[in-house]
């Protein structure tokens, strides 16, 4: 388990995830999520941003234990909500970008 002392904040896919509702597990707002979010799109996303980051493959979304989903680690003292919101941002960007 990762502790708050540690400063980590932990991304799973599915708090970007436009099907799901609130009360599911979306973190972020609905204009700010998106169909079906990949593991590599949010690494990509912290990336992008500078900051440290490490990728657990191999652990589930307590709410939806079934799904394999993965999650990533990042080191920053950002605040939380901030996070997700960028990330959601970047990640929104970047699909629109190979849209078009």
């Amino acid at each position: 388990m990762v502790s708050r002392k540690e400063g980590k904040k932990v991304l799973w896919p599915s708090y970007f995830n436009s099907h799901l509702k609130r009360s599911s597990g979306r973190r972020v707002p609905k204009a700010l999520a998106v169909e079906n979010p990949k593991l590599p799109e949010i690494f990509s996303a912290v990336k992008s941003m500078g900051m440290e980051y490490s990728v657990e493959y191999d652990v589930r979304y307590p709410p939806h234990w079934w799904r394999e989903e993965g999650r990533v680690l990042v080191s920053t003292d950002m605040k939380k909500q901030e996070l997700l919101k960028k990330v959601g941002e970047i990640i929104k960007n970047n699909r629109e970008e190979k849209e078009n």
